[in-house]
């Protein structure tokens, strides 16, 4: 059955690193109320959730690969220059992972967001190699290489739009939109003693700023607690599950209200 974007759902997945696992619960309860989702945009890590989602690969599958997942499965050691680590690594284990390669290919439309890093404006990703769109979503600044597409440099969504919410509307005309924020109470470093600590903060400053403006613009936001847990802590996986699943959990009534 043909899906109607004008009158379906979509879904506004935020970036956040590890914290991102988080937005895997989310699918699974909406999954499990049956919530018509008919479209996803995701940023940075959101992206790598989205992407693999909206390609048809189950939610158990999904979680098995996040929860298997190490960074060195994604890190790419270069030499400093436009960023300590390769963000070809990114590219790299999506395309291992991913069941369909090309926007075009996708059973559910998706679209990653980027960062011009000459403009600092939002760039919409949502044709060609779902790869190189989400390797470009997750380029943090510093840390990660810029990823030229189009004869763009680009690097991490958040830097522009962390939940894009105007993304969903614009790119798929959804009049329904559920932001998922997954950095709510996040406290980042409270010392900033080497290079990766700093640019992400920067990076979080700017993220959480217009996350603020866009989750205005969302017709039901679920923030999933993030104290206590670092963006690139892995072995909090299960915890940010629990944490997903509840957020949602109690947002239930205003998503039911919604349809």
């Amino acid at each position: 059955m043909p899906r109607s974007l004008d009158s379906g759902i979509g879904l506004a997945l935020s970036g956040g690193a590890a914290r991102c696992i988080a937005h895997v619960a989310v699918l699974d309860v909406l999954e499990q109320e049956g919530v018509p989702i008919h479209a996803i945009a995701g940023t940075s890590g959101g992206s790598i959730i989205g992407a693999l989602y909206c390609a048809g690969m189950p939610l158990s599958e999904i979680k098995r690969v996040i929860l298997d997942a190490k960074w060195l499965d994604v890190l790419k050691f270069t030499v400093p220059r436009s960023g300590l680590i390769s963000s070809e690594g990114i590219h790299d284990f999506m395309e291992s992972i991913l069941p369909v390669q090309k926007f075009s290919s996708l059973p559910l439309p998706f679209a990653a967001v980027a960062t011009d890093l000459r403009t600092g404006e939002k760039v919409v990703l949502n044709t060609g190699s779902i790869s190189k769109a989400v390797q470009a979503s997750c380029s943090l600044p510093i840390v990660f290489t810029p990823t030229e597409i189009n004869k763009k440099a680009l690097v991490d969504g958040g830097v522009s739009s962390q939940v894009p919410v105007r993304t969903v509307r614009e790119v798929f005309g959804l009049k329904k939109v559920i932001a998922i924020n997954v950095n709510y109470k996040a406290v980042e470093f409270d010392q900033f003693d080497n290079m990766i600590k700093i640019a992400a903060h920067l990076s979080a400053l700017w993220a959480s700023r217009n996350a603020r403006e866009e989750e205005k613009l969302a017709d039901v936001v679920i923030n999933v607690s993030a104290k206590g847990i670092a963006l690139w802590d892995l072995s909090k996986a299960k915890e940010l599950l629990k944490r997903g699943k509840k957020a949602t959990e109690e947002k239930l009534p205003e998503i039911r209200e919604m349809m």
